[in-house]
């Protein structure tokens, strides 16, 4: 489906040119050096070694769920936003016609 091919994109887990999309429209890779959300991952990231070696591990399985069950959320929210965009677009369209 395109919006998980979108949210890929936005992941870093495509190239550009995997996905066609309309003309004029550009899907940025939001995990790109620099870009907030590479920052934020970044410090997750550190947080989680942080913990680890206060617990004398080289890896944490409670430290990898937690991680793990965040960015599962945060794509299943972010498909569902596309869902609720989508339809508000579509009936505002609606409403034009």
């Amino acid at each position: 489906m395109q919006k998980e091919q979108i949210y890929d994109m936005m992941n870093g887990f495509l190239v550009e040119g995997m996905l066609s999309l309309p003309e004029g429209i550009a899907i940025e890779d939001e995990f790109v050096e620099g870009k907030e959300c590479c920052l934020l991952y970044a410090g997750v990231h550190q947080a989680g070694r942080n913990l680890c070696e206060r617990l004398g591990e080289d890896e944490d399985s409670d430290v990898e769920i937690s991680i793990s069950g965040m960015e599962r959320i945060a794509r299943l929210l972010s498909l569902k936003m596309y869902e609720y965009g989508r339809r508000e677009a579509v009936a505002a369209a609606k409403e034009q016609h």
